[in-house]
């Protein structure tokens, strides 16, 4: 992936972040981080660092970090967080994190989300018929955060890492 496409990917990535519509004042910002690691040897002793991640190669395995803050005055009851899987890269399963969050996955565009074990999308056959299946998280397309509670002041962080094709 050059550097223009993974900067499209990035700006494509970002994250919407949807408070409840039965709280006015909650005002959630969402920041989004790549970054990748770097395997360094100094004097025959290997270090590991992260760094952003402003260029990829095929094979390499970034970490997506959103932060996210309730910069309003009251709290936000179970805002979600929809992000997209950057294209021309793939989900590493079991990767998704986020504390105190219900984490869902769809395969169809982020119009349907559901626990990775039941995540379905539609694969057309030879035949031209359309076949349900359930999806592996190589075909993911989208990752929600549900938050439970943002209490106003407040924030926390979740994230995933995909791998670069």
């Amino acid at each position: 992936m050059n550097r223009s496409t993974f900067l499209a990917a990035l700006l494509l990535s970002t994250a919407l972040l949807l408070p409840s519509l039965t709280q006015a004042s909650p005002q959630i910002a969402v920041s989004i981080t790549a970054t990748k690691q770097i395997v360094e040897t100094k004097n025959g002793a290997k270090s590991i660092r992260l760094v952003p991640a402003a260029t990829t190669a095929s094979g390499e395995e970034l970490t997506y970090t959103l932060d996210y803050s309730n910069k309003g005055t009251e709290t936000a009851v179970d805002a979600t967080i929809d992000n997209p899987i950057p294209k021309g890269t793939s989900y590493i399963s079991n990767t998704a994190r986020g504390d105190k969050s219900e984490i869902t996955f769809s395969a169809d565009g982020g119009k349907n989300y559901g626990p990775p074990t039941r995540v379905s999308h539609e694969v057309r056959l030879p035949s031209g018929k359309l076949e349900k299946r359930v999806a592996t998280p190589e075909e993911f397309t989208h990752i929600r955060w549900t938050i439970k509670q943002i209490p106003a002041g407040s924030g926390g962080s979740v994230g995933f890492k995909v791998r670069v094709r």
